[in-house]
């Protein structure tokens, strides 16, 4: 027996033994021998050799501890840290709450229907406006915009769009993500008026030979101020291993790397540089095709804008947090998150910065009796390398919404279910987590995490985390480890 795996039997409580719905289950020394076998093939995986491991499970009903591995070692829990952050946009604002934008115009409209001014669309920091997740919603976003412009009376104008992102100040990238991640849709940063989830995708076209020049054939939406170097070749891998990266020139991208060959669509996803310009431009194009001639190109702001005098057109609000926080959690939108940290930041401290977000998402958990100790944090999302949680310190937070949050409800549907939904729908198919065991999961290299809610087999209602970091093996394989262990909590 390897020390590392004594160490783990000497600090392993039995799993699932300490507390049980029978007493069959706390007394069967065979159910607790199982039980911490499960455990201790997991971290004893030859894959786990240089690895480090905190894990926590605990009885919802009891409030026994019925895992504890380290579950104090700050780690890099990667998306798992969203949790963190919806569950308090949702205790801070309430499931109802609505984030508005407001198309606006400054100066004079004359007696032939010239506006001598600017049209303005003023952001509020909707997260999702435009977002193809909320087609519905959204419908005809533009369309609405110009009827109120042409109730307005409004036939020419004598100025230009603005796009007013200014209510978070200027986009600021974290000073700890990775420069591959920020040309990336995963990258995108949240602004004041955001757009479309502030995501363009080009469309790219390869031959059946390995190695040969990649076509870009669109990029949608349009964003012909842009400049991109295609240096993509077609692959024998059948993976997306494309990334877009800045340049010392705002307006250009490089795209590098390799997609499959024989592609006759392929889309590659790239995080808009400026959100409140697009919809600046959108508009103008819109307008003009209905007959409205503008003077002056479309322009952004990021620094509040002051006018003499502003009249409002129309407003349009958010959906309901509920909805943003279900689609931030089961598609892991890193968007949401970061523009939900600074909503929290800028209600609560009128300070709209990552830094200030996450003194603020300290603080709050901190007076929710969390022990914060460990709590390291770098942004909403969890996209830095230089965050840090323990696994105790995300069952708390799913045990706080479970046992003391009128949007326990909410936030759990928010959750992927297994075998099911999102990331995990490929997890624990035709075994008892199928449908029983919801969870958020995270990623990115040397770093996996899943936290979440699992009802075991035995009517057990069970919250747990769990957090590995620099294992020895590729992504998949180590996903089917923790699989492993969570089809087995399942079991239990």
């Amino acid at each position: 027996m390897s020390k590392k795996v004594f160490q783990i039997l000497l600090t392993l409580s039995f799993f699932f033994g300490c507390a049980g719905s029978s007493p069959k289950n706390e007394n069967d020394p065979e159910h607790s021998r199982n039980n911490s076998r499960l455990v201790t093939v997991f971290l004893s995986a030859k894959e786990m050799e240089h690895a480090s491991a905190g894990l926590l499970a605990i009885d919802l009903t009891t409030g026994d501890t019925l895992l504890n591995f380290n579950s104090n070692q700050s780690m890099v829990a990667a998306s798992a840290q969203k949790l963190v952050t919806s569950a308090a946009a949702l205790e801070i604002f309430g499931a109802d709450r609505t984030f508005k934008t407001t198309l606006e115009y400054e100066g004079t409209i004359d007696k032939e229907g010239v506006l001598n001014g600017n049209i303005i669309i003023h952001g509020g920091g909707d997260p999702a406006l435009g977002s193809p997740l909320f087609t519905d919603f959204y419908m005809g976003l533009f369309e609405q915009w110009f009827q109120a412009v042409k109730n307005a009376g409004i036939k020419s104008i004598d100025g230009k769009i603005i796009g007013d992102g200014s209510n978070f100040g200027k986009a600021e990238i974290p000073d700890t993500w990775v420069w591959e991640d920020i040309g990336n849709y995963y990258g995108s940063l949240a602004s004041g008026l955001n757009l479309y989830d502030n995501t363009f995708t080009l469309e790219m076209k390869t031959s059946d030979k390995p190695g040969s020049p990649a076509q870009l054939l669109k990029v949608t939406p349009p964003l012909p101020w842009m400049i991109f170097e295609n240096q993509v070749t077609a692959s024998d891998e059948n993976r997306d291993k494309a990334y877009i990266y800045f340049t010392d020139r705002p307006e250009q991208r490089i795209i590098k790397g390799t997609i499959p060959k024989n592609k006759e669509q392929f889309i590659i996803k790239g995080s808009i540089p400026d959100p409140a310009y697009l919809a600046a431009f959108e508009l103008t194009s819109t307008l003009e095709k209905e007959g409205i001639i503008i003077s002056e190109k479309p322009a952004s702001v990021y620094e509040k804008y002051e006018s003499s005098g502003k009249h409002i057109l129309c407003d349009i609000s958010s959906p309901p947090l509920s909805e943003i926080i279900y689609y931030l959690n089961l598609k892991s939108i890193n968007l949401y998150a970061e523009a939900l940290l600074k909503q929290m930041a800028l209600y609560l401290t009128n300070n709209s910065s990552t830094e200030s977000g996450c003194k603020v998402l300290e603080a709050f958990w901190t007076s929710r009796g969390m022990d914060t100790g460990g709590m390291f944090l770098q942004d909403g999302s969890g996209l830095s390398r230089y965050n840090a949680l323990t696994a105790g310190q995300l069952v708390y937070v799913l045990q706080y919404m479970k046992n003391n949050n009128k949007n326990f409800t909410v936030f759990e549907n928010s959750l992927p279910v297994s075998g099911k939904s999102g990331s995990i729908e490929n997890l624990g198919k035709d075994t008892p987590a199928e449908g029983n065991l919801r969870a958020k999961s995270g990623y990115m290299a040397r770093c996996m995490s899943f936290a979440g809610y699992v009802t075991t087999v035995s009517g057990r209602e069970v919250a747990f985390a769990v957090i590995v970091n620099n294992f020895a093996c590729p992504n998949a394989e180590m996903r089917k480890i923790l699989e492993e262990l969570m089809v087995g909590m399942s079991k239990q």
